[in-house]
């Protein structure tokens, strides 16, 4: 019979909180985190125009109207929101296939633009990827995302 010691250092419920571990909800978080800090960085989208340098300009604070909404002036990131957004972009490393990295990405931006209550549209991605459906992309992204959760946590032990 394990002693209470024992049976504490077994119970994942206690290793998470402890921070020993990582679960699909929290990788999946982070990852979130991180395309949303992303966003924040200067420059946060393409930076070369199609047609011309125009979007390249950018109004001044002194330049909106009193009508008009002001947008919010980005704050850079902090030294511990570097660190962990570059932590789980690295995580995306060991996603050793092309697509299933690709197929995170997409689905994690999409749960990032949304608030609490972001869902994924299967069916508007199954058109970027040729003959997969919107159940088996669902799918795949959980085999996926349970399998990094599984090598981040293989990593951090």
């Amino acid at each position: 019979m394990l002693d209470n010691m024992e049976a504490e250092s077994i119970d994942p419920r206690a290793a998470r909180d402890r921070g020993e571990f990582l679960a699909f909800a929290d990788v999946e978080g982070r990852l979130i985190k991180a395309v949303r800090l992303c966003w924040r960085m200067p420059g946060g989208r393409w930076p070369f125009a199609s047609d011309g340098p125009w979007h390249l300009i950018q109004r001044e604070w002194s330049d909106w109207s009193a009508h008009e909404e002001k947008p919010v002036p980005r704050l850079p990131l902090a030294r511990y929101e570097i660190a962990e957004r570059d932590e789980a972009v690295a995580w995306l490393r060991l996603i050793p296939v092309d697509d299933d990295r690709r197929l995170v990405v997409l689905a994690v931006t999409q749960l990032a633009k949304g608030g609490q209550r972001a869902r994924v549209s299967w069916k508007e991605m199954a058109g970027q990827f040729a003959g997969l459906t919107a159940d088996t992309l669902r799918m795949r992204y959980s085999r996926v995302m349970a399998a990094l959760t599984v090598r981040v946590n293989a990593a951090k032990a």
